[in-house]
């Protein structure tokens, strides 16, 4: 009974037939520039050369200068810095608030005193002076 095999499962087959028999074939005769030395490496290891910037796999890191020349920022330094800009914020419009019901308040204050001094300079005698408020 004669299969039928498509030929894309059968490029797939030879081509990782081809890729570990070449793997094997050329095992004896890795190498390595000189000064250089080869290694093998564990799931998770990470190799960064002294001027690289190593960060783990799960880590979202923007394109270089993305914020400006200093060079890349990671997600989790910017959304710490996001946080804290946003906590600023928030206690600038508290502090806002605040400000603007002292103002509010401060008028108020004013406006009576001014008619308290309005009511005194207008009283003709001490009586109307005393019903000043």
């Amino acid at each position: 009974m004669a299969r039928n095999v498509s030929l894309s499962t059968w490029l797939a087959a030879a081509l990782l037939a081809a890729l570990t028999s070449s793997a094997y074939g050329y095992g004896d005769t890795f190498s390595c520039s000189f000064g250089k030395q080869g290694a093998c490496l564990d799931y998770g290891d990470k190799i960064c050369s002294s001027s690289a910037k190593c960060v783990s796999d799960d880590a979202i890191c923007f394109d270089s200068y993305t914020c400006d020349y200093k060079g890349f920022v990671c997600k989790s330094k910017f959304e710490d810095l996001f946080d804290k800009c946003k906590n600023i914020a928030e206690e600038h419009d508290d502090l806002a608030d605040e400000y603007n019901d002292l103002v509010r308040k401060y008028r108020n204050a004013v406006s009576e005193y001014e008619d308290f001094q309005s009511c005194v300079s207008y009283a003709s005698t001490l009586e109307e002076a005393k019903n000043c408020h």
